[in-house]
């Protein structure tokens, strides 16, 4: 009996890594046209935000809506060849990309990149609902939660080091090196953790979970749930907005309001991944005390506005600490959303809903902020400066507290029933 919980121990655990390997690592394939957002601008003499910005619009466009298309067919997927197919593609056309004389193609490629990329978040999320026994799920979520954290911060990282020596080429030559590596790992260590399918399929995929003994389910009406996912996928939109926005827009923002080169930019731009790392976690933790999804997406809004008032104040000063101290916090605060919304949320519906489905069609309202924020951000910049960017930030935030406030109302005066509920 121990030696089998070893073993599922083991590869419940090896099966988490690996999942977490291949989103992380897809994140060096997505976010790295964000990161070299100013080295592509310069190397094809574009002249304003919004040229270079669109093709990142298209990449999230295409992303957001496949993440939906995949979300509701990924049940029918062969998963190891479909997750295969996904990081092939992706790492060939991160590959033929610094090979092109002109801007153009780009764009096109990057559609291509996103609608393949869309495949992984809610083909993993179902792979994991189904193999995994419920007492691994918390850590599951816990783990997945930091792949995009991680994967920006190694983009950042490895794309503030080529700034100094090369163009933005090397970024996508690294992406293709490592997606077409990652994918080959995928193949060859799956068929190895085969042997403990057997053993978990006995645990139904949609059985009911709690992420721990803190997070109740209790008792759901259906009123409720359409409720929590439509507030979520508003927030969703919001999330990505401020936390993609920062990634892509941040460099720019140093670049000209400060003056700093490019790879200092990137470097001190390291700041926003580095915290959101923390940022799953510290929403679980949060979620412990504060059970309603909604309202803790709500709060967060709302102290993340605070703290974007700071940075507006700030910036009469003209101290650059200030700002990246006060983004940072936002980062972490927004990202721990982005977890909420797309993973924690997911998994904590398994066996009311189709966790894959759910995890798709979140994940593709979050990238629709993604669309927005790249294209809407910079002809805001393009046209009325940085400032302004910043004053709509906080707009944005703002709403998010509203809706909080506006949901709090709906679910007490006319569904009459709370979401969840602590189990005495």
């Amino acid at each position: 009996m121990q030696d089998q919980q070893t073993r599922e121990k083991r590869s419940s655990m090896a099966l988490i890594w690996l999942c977490w390997l291949v989103y992380s690592c897809s994140y060096i394939g997505k976010v790295n046209y964000s990161a070299n957002i100013n080295l592509i601008q310069e190397y094809f003499a574009i002249d304003d935000y919004l040229t270079v910005g669109f093709a990142g619009t298209l990449f999230f466009f295409a992303y957001g809506i496949g993440q939906i298309v995949n979300g509701i067919w990924c049940k029918k997927y062969n998963i190891k060849w479909m997750i295969f197919l996904s990081l092939l593609i992706s790492g060939t056309i991160n590959l033929i990309i610094p090979l092109l004389p002109t801007f153009a193609p780009i764009k096109y490629l990057w559609v291509i990149n996103g609608f393949s990329m869309s495949v992984l978040w809610p083909t993993l999320i179902r792979f994991l609902s189904e193999r995994l026994s419920k007492k691994y799920m918390a850590k599951a979520s816990v783990i997945m939660g930091t792949t995009v954290a991680v994967g920006t911060f190694f983009v950042y990282g490895t794309s503030a080091v080529y700034a100094l020596f090369t163009t933005f080429k090397a970024a996508f030559y690294t992406a293709a090196a490592v997606l077409i590596g990652v994918a080959l790992i995928w193949i060859i260590a799956l068929d190895k953790l085969d042997f403990c399918s057997d053993e978990n399929q006995s645990v139904a995929v949609d059985a009911p979970t709690q992420l721990s003994a803190d997070v109740p389910v209790g008792a759901v009406d259906k009123k409720a749930i359409y409720l929590v996912i439509c507030t979520l996928a508003i927030c969703g939109v919001a999330t990505n907005l401020i936390k993609d926005g920062l990634s892509t827009w941040v460099p720019a923002i140093l670049k000209s309001m400060y003056g700093l080169d490019n790879s200092l930019s990137i470097i001190l731009t390291l700041a926003l991944p580095l915290v959101s790392i923390f940022g799953n976690a510290f929403a679980v933790s949060v979620h412990k005390r504060m059970h309603d999804f909604v309202h803790q997406c709500a709060v967060m809004f709302f102290i993340s506005g605070i703290l974007i008032i700071t940075v507006i104040g700030g910036v009469s000063l003209n101290m650059v600490a200030i700002m990246l101290v006060g983004f940072a916090a936002v980062s972490l605060l927004i990202s721990s959303c982005n977890s909420l919304i797309t993973s924690i949320f997911p998994l904590f519906m398994k066996g009311k809903v189709n966790s894959g489905l759910i995890a798709g069609v979140l994940n593709g309202f979050c990238y629709l902020g993604s669309t927005l924020s790249t294209y809407v951000l910079g002809s805001i910049a393009d046209n009325h400066g940085w400032l302004t960017v910043f004053w709509t930030l906080l707009a944005v935030c703002a709403v998010i507290s509203l809706l909080g406030l506006i949901y709090s109302l709906v679910r007490k005066y006319v569904i009459g029933a709370g979401f969840a509920q602590r189990k005495d």
